[in-house]
């Protein structure tokens, strides 16, 4: 009987330090692959994901979809800029990201782009329409104009953002949208663009429709004051780059030139004699460039004026609202972005 017993006893230790031996090496490489596999996934982040915002306490808050493209072959986690990219009516964030082209030069420039989608919205407006004509959507602390900063808050969470580089951008909506984000949150964006945009605190009858053939802007001084009341001690004159056709149908080239002259009067630069100016044609299609300076030489207003088919963007991919045969924007734009980095610290607003 203590002899069965030992040879028990003996047998159960030898088949313990045989699965030893047997898990030894199968347990290395699990952790091996483990290892491998992060460290793959480190250096090649995935190009576009698709994320959710929840909805905030603040008034106006809503949950709203955004995707992230990161650079191809990036490696590491230094510090990027980013480029946000507002749709327009009737389109949602891949409409945009698609016509625009945006990803191409990210990968080869090293930029991370981010594409907001509406989502959901209240009030009487066009599909997937921003609300830059709502005076609850353009404030800071509530609304649209504050999911979209707190949606960039969520990407740094994320990603390797360098704070003195984050840019906005839309298009026709989206660009009376990034206006407004340049204005509630003038102290956090180095700079932006509106294409075939309005001013801050426009109203509805600056867009032609049918019931509305004879679009009307607000006077300047009036946007002017709208302007002052929200930026308050975090008043700061935002690069911006204005892109417009003059054969816009929809957003007559007032709103570009009403957009041009209050930024101008708000921060005290020059709108009737550009520092710089020059014309061209590209692909059949004119255009102007013009340059406003600050006391500093660095140009503070610039506007692209293009003799073009009419309201959408300008040079990209074919889609709707998209005229690839005519000059490339996105470069002009992001050549802009790179050159007019937020240079005093980020300040948080109360």
């Amino acid at each position: 009987m203590l002899s069965d017993s030992l040879h028990k006893i003996r047998a159960i230790f030898r088949w313990a330090n045989l699965k030893k031996l047997v898990r030894a090496p199968f347990r290395g490489g699990i952790q091996a692959a483990f290892i491998a596999w992060r460290e793959r996934r480190r250096e090649a982040l995935p190009n576009d994901v698709t994320h959710t915002f929840e909805a905030r306490s603040y008034p106006g808050s809503r949950t709203r979809r955004y995707l992230v493209h990161v650079p191809r072959g990036d490696a590491g986690r230094r510090p990027r800029s980013l480029v946000v990219v507002l749709h327009g009516c009737r389109q949602d964030n891949r409409d945009i990201e698609k016509i625009t082209g945006f990803n191409e030069l990210a990968d080869r420039h090293g930029f991370l782009v981010a594409y907001p989608f509406v989502t959901s919205y209240r009030g009487m407006r066009n599909r997937n329409c921003w609300g830059w004509w709502f005076d609850r959507e353009i404030h800071a602390g509530a609304g649209e104009v504050e999911d979209l900063w707190q949606i960039i808050e969520e990407i740094k969470l994320h990603y390797p953002v360098d704070p003195h580089r984050i840019h906005v951008c839309g298009l026709s909506s989206g660009a009376g949208m990034a206006v407004a984000m340049m204005v509630a949150h003038a102290d956090k964006i180095a700079s932006g663009a509106a294409v075939a945009g309005v001013p801050y605190a426009e109203k509805a009858d600056a867009v032609r429709h049918e019931l509305n053939p004879e679009p009307r802007n607000r006077p300047v001084v009036a946007i002017v004051s709208a302007m002052q009341d929200e930026m308050g001690a975090a008043a700061r004159a935002v690069p911006i780059q204005i892109v417009h056709s003059k054969n816009d149908d929809r957003v007559d080239v007032k709103s570009a030139k009403v957009l041009r002259d209050s930024w101008g009067h708000c921060f005290g630069i020059d709108t009737r004699r550009a520092f710089r100016k020059y014309a061209g044609q590209e692909k059949g299609t004119r255009w102007e460039h013009s340059e406003y300076r600050n006391d500093g030489g660095k140009s503070v207003i610039e506007t692209l004026f293009l003799q073009g088919p009419g309201h959408g963007w300008y040079g990209g991919n074919p889609g709707d609202f998209s005229f690839p045969d005519a000059p490339d924007i996105k470069r002009g734009l992001w050549k802009f972005f790179a050159s007019h980095p937020l240079k005093q610290a980020v300040r948080d607003r109360p």
